[in-house]
């Protein structure tokens, strides 16, 4: 069982990447044989790559699903998420650092990301659920909570699914930003910078065009 990697042997981004990782994948039917097999497949898929999640595309299976498990087997959730689309997304964001098992130095060095602070989504498996982040919960014992969690994962594997985002145009990669643009107190025209807005929207800008948001209450972050 092969991982789909950003990079091939010579470097260069493969070409397996950008067939799998950077391309939408749409919803197909599936009988429930075919769903059972590919939920098996993906278990294997994670026992084989540690990690959080994993999607059908990162083992070059163009089907929409994923499999996530998160925590120990006692209070750690399972999910096999079949045709999953995000149905709505809160304007409210919050940042927080991602590796990915396809984007292989993002394991050693996570990288910052933007996600919706509560999101829901239709299964054709489970029906429409529902992700909200604990901000409560994560300041138990300085852990990230099960509900946190599990809203960063569906939201990261989704992307893997959609490749190229139906909304915005933006890939995969386009998500993750870099972990030292906030540090900088001088920025070039062209960097690219965070910034949130009074009612807690995030949006990525090139620095350039700052001040149009200035205007409007927004602040980097």
């Amino acid at each position: 069982m092969k991982l789909i990697t950003d990079k091939a042997s010579n470097g260069l981004q493969s070409n397996e990447f950008s067939e799998f990782l950077l391309t939408r994948v749409p919803k197909t039917e599936f009988t429930a044989i075919e769903a059972n097999e590919l939920e098996e497949t993906l278990k294997a898929g994670l026992h084989q790559y540690p990690g959080l999640g994993i999607s059908a595309t990162q083992l070059g299976i163009k089907k929409r699903a994923c499999y996530i498990k998160f925590g120990d087997e006692e209070t750690g959730r399972e999910l096999f998420l079949l045709n999953p689309v995000i149905t709505e997304r809160s304007k409210e964001g919050f940042l927080f650092y991602e590796g990915c098992l396809s984007i292989p130095k993002t394991i050693e060095k996570p990288l910052k990301t933007i996600r919706s602070c509560k999101i829901k989504v239709q299964t054709d498996n489970l029906g429409e659920l529902e992700f909200e982040i604990n901000p409560e919960g994560d300041k138990v014992d300085e852990r990230v909570s099960m509900e946190t969690m599990m809203t960063v994962i569906v939201q990261h594997e989704i992307d893997h699914l959609d490749g190229i985002d139906h909304l915005d145009g933006i890939t995969i990669k386009d998500r993750i930003y870099s972990t030292t643009i906030t540090k900088k107190n001088n920025y070039g025209r062209n960097d690219k910078i965070v910034m949130k807005s009074p009612t807690g929207e995030l949006v990525e800008v090139k620095y350039k065009k700052a001040n149009d948001y200035f205007l409007k209450g927004y602040e980097i972050v």
